[in-house]
C-alpha cells in the first residue's frame, strides 16, 4: 500500500510538473531552452517554440521519448499546437525513460477530467521504478500564444496505475509572460525526493480560469 501511495504521489507530481510553482522563487519572464536564439523582439511574439530534437510530429499531436538522467537536467516538451517549452528535473536513479505525448486537441478521446474545454493535454509514460533525487535547477515551463500573461490556469490530472486511475487535487497558477506568449511556469520541485516503484502512466490537462475543486496554488 505504501509503494502504491507513492506512485500515485509520482505520478501526480509529473503530471502537475508543468504548472509547480515554487514559493520563494522569483525572477524575470522564463525563457525555456531549446529555441531558435536571436529572435528579435518584434519577431519573437510571432514565433511559435521550436520542434523538439527528434520528436515525432503529426497534425494532431507530437511525442518524444527522453531518458532521465541521474544528474538531473532538462526535458524538452514536444511541440505541437504553438504549444512547448522544458520541463527540469531533479536527478533520477536508476535512469529510465519518460515519454511524452502533448496535443492541444483531444485527437485520442480522454477522458476530461475537469470542467470546460482543456488548452493542452500531456500524456506522460515512465518506463520503469525510479527516485527523484532532492536538487533540481530552476526554469522551465509551458509556453505559447495561447496562454495569456496574467491569467489563470489549472492544472487537472490522473495517475494510472495498475489500470486503476487514481485522480490528484487540481491546482491553479497565474501565468508569466516569456517571448513566445504565455508561461505557465515551471519547476520541477515537485519531482524531488519523489519515488515510483514501477513503470506509470500519466495524464494532465491545463483549464483555462480556475476550476471550483482546485484548492491551492500549484
Amino acid at each position: 500500500m505504501r509503494s502504491f501511495s507513492r506512485l500515485v504521489s509520482f505520478a501526480a507530481a509529473a503530471a502537475v510538473v508543468l504548472v509547480a510553482g515554487c514559493a520563494g522563487r522569483s525572477g524575470g519572464p522564463l525563457v525555456p531552452s531549446g529555441f531558435a536564439p536571436n529572435v528579435a523582439p518584434a519577431a519573437a511574439s510571432a514565433a511559435v517554440p521550436k520542434a523538439c530534437k527528434g520528436q515525432k510530429t503529426t497534425a494532431t499531436y507530437a511525442s518524444l521519448t527522453q531518458t532521465l538522467s541521474g544528474k538531473g537536467g532538462s526535458l524538452c516538451i514536444p511541440a505541437s499546437g504553438g504549444f512547448g517549452g522544458t520541463i527540469y528535473y531533479p536527478g533520477a536513479s536508476p535512469s529510465v525513460k519518460l515519454g511524452l505525448t502533448s496535443s492541444a486537441t483531444n485527437y485520442k478521446h480522454l477522458p476530461l477530467l475537469g470542467k470546460g474545454k482543456p488548452i493542452f493535454y500531456l500524456q506522460l509514460a515512465l518506463s520503469g521504478a525510479t527516485t527523484f533525487g532532492t536538487k533540481v535547477s530552476a526554469g522551465g515551463g509551458l509556453t505559447g500564444k495561447a496562454i495569456v500573461a496574467g491569467k489563470v490556469y489549472t492544472a487537472v490530472g490522473e495517475a494510472t496505475v495498475d489500470g486503476f486511475s487514481v485522480p490528484f487535487t487540481p491546482c491553479y497558477v497565474t501565468a508569466t509572460k516569456g517571448a513566445y506568449g504565455g508561461v505557465i511556469g515551471g519547476l520541477g520541485t515537485l519531482l524531488k525526493s519523489q519515488s515510483a516503484p514501477a513503470a506509470a502512466t500519466g495524464l494532465v490537462e491545463i483549464y483555462p480560469g480556475k476550476q471550483s475543486n482546485a484548492t491551492g496554488t500549484c
